[in-house]
């Protein structure tokens, strides 16, 4: 069920922060996460159909889950999205000092991608962020609603 509860809340995150509201589509600035204090790279809107950063708040926050680092082809089986995408995003990354690449020593074909130290703060920072939004929403239902909500998804999502 815990993980029934968390793709709940990860879909109703994605839902509240995926594509922009159609009366925001085509402006450009910073995204609802970015600061103004220039610490570190921003997290910029692409275009109407970008998710706003989120394909690299979501590697930020996997590659997090491994300490000892995650190999890229890992990476985008865990995130859902192609290699290519995958290989763009890592490369940004990488760029804006989230990420380093390291040649994987049981396989010098692969490469293992771990975080920076800013990688693993903004990681965290992302955690918190989505905890909040998360907690804000589903405060509105009661633990008996939230077990009832939890069941009928769990039914839905059964093979």
């Amino acid at each position: 069920m815990n993980a029934v509860s968390r793709e709940i809340r990860m879909s109703a995150f994605r839902k509240a922060h995926g594509e922009m509201p159609e009366h925001f589509r085509g402006r450009k600035g910073m995204c609802r996460n970015q600061k103004d204090d220039n610490s570190r790279p921003e997290f910029r809107h692409k275009g109407p159909h970008h998710r706003r950063g989120m394909s690299r708040e979501r590697l930020l926050v996997i590659i997090s889950d491994y300490p000892d680092g995650i190999n890229q082809k890992q990476l985008a089986e865990s995130a859902g999205i192609n290699a290519s995408s995958t290989s763009e995003v890592v490369a940004r990354l990488e760029d804006d000092g989230y990420i380093v690449r390291k040649i994987d020593e049981n396989d010098k074909r692969a490469t293992i991608l771990k975080l920076t130290d800013m990688g693993a703060v903004r990681a965290e920072e992302i955690r918190s962020e989505r905890e909040g939004f998360l907690d804000e929403i589903f405060s509105k239902l009661t633990d008996e609603e939230k077990q009832t909500l939890s069941d009928i998804l769990d039914k839905l999502i059964e093979k």
